[in-house]
């Protein structure tokens, strides 16, 4: 009997390739100082969702084996979840970005080979254990309103070229971040990203939900550990983005609650 070779048993015929680029990846580009490394949220998000990931993710990690290996790592967290077709759906896209990352590691190697990263130590926080005596604090959010229904959507990395005000996000304590959403914009799952730049800061999704005729996106975040500055507040579902500017400062200048 004459045996079919379906697509899936050719693609793990085509493993051996992408087991040698795990083990080149995860130890031939050494950064003790972990300069420029990225974030857990934005590796979390790279291993569960790849395709709604920034391609300089994709780059970073064939020049930094321990942000690769933390990558792996939530990859197998991620494939122990996965059941039957949504596992079969979800890996087939994993080993795909390692196969990007195997052919662009080569294409890179010449270039990162021996080069010396110099980079700031990011300093552990300290942890103060409770006291039995004391009862415990509970976290307390600050309200801040975002208003992103005049956006104008884009697809892809374009971005919009009419401007805008920066809003305004504290960053002293936690707050409860409330985005207003285009007029039409669908009840459906959202990414939201804090961008530097090409760089990703912190990531969270959210549900949106109306609520009194706007569509709302509400989610906790806290940017205490983020440095004071501008950035991008960016929104995208299923191919579309919103992105407006906003300003890390260390608390509001008047009142808790930012409308634009």
């Amino acid at each position: 009997m004459r045996r079919k070779t379906t697509e899936r048993d050719a693609f793990w015929k085509d493993e051996d390739p992408l087991v040698f680029a795990r083990s080149y990846l995860s130890d031939a580009f050494p950064n003790p100082e972990r300069a420029g490394c990225l974030t857990d949220d934005a590796l979390r998000l790279m291993a569960a969702r790849p395709f709604e990931s920034d391609a300089s993710i994709s780059e970073h990690l064939t020049c930094c084996s321990p942000c690769f290996n933390a990558y792996m790592g939530y990859l197998a967290k991620s494939r122990a979840k996965i059941r039957k077709i949504t596992w079969i759906k979800r890996s087939a896209a994993a080993l795909g970005v390692a196969a990007v990352l195997a052919i662009v590691s080569y294409l890179f190697f010449a270039k990162h080979r021996g080069a010396t990263i110099i980079a700031p130590r990011n300093q552990a926080p300290t942890v103060v254990p409770e006291k039995p005596d004391q009862p415990q604090e509970r976290a307390s959010y600050v309200p801040v309103l975002i208003d992103l229904s005049n956006a104008s959507p884009t697809r892809g990395s374009k971005q919009s070229a009419k401007p805008s005000v920066p809003q305004v996000v504290p960053s002293s304590s936690p707050v409860a971040l409330s985005l207003r959403l285009p007029l039409g914009s669908e009840e459906r799952l959202y990414s939201v990203r804090l961008k530097s730049r090409q760089q990703v800061v912190w990531s969270e999704s959210s549900q949106a939900r109306r609520e009194n005729g706007d569509t709302l996106l509400q989610l906790h975040a806290d940017f205490r550990d983020v440095s004071p500055g501008s950035y991008r507040l960016q929104v995208s579902s299923g191919g579309r983005r919103l992105s407006v500017p906003v300003l890390i400062q260390t608390s509001l200048p008047n009142n808790t609650e930012q409308h634009h």
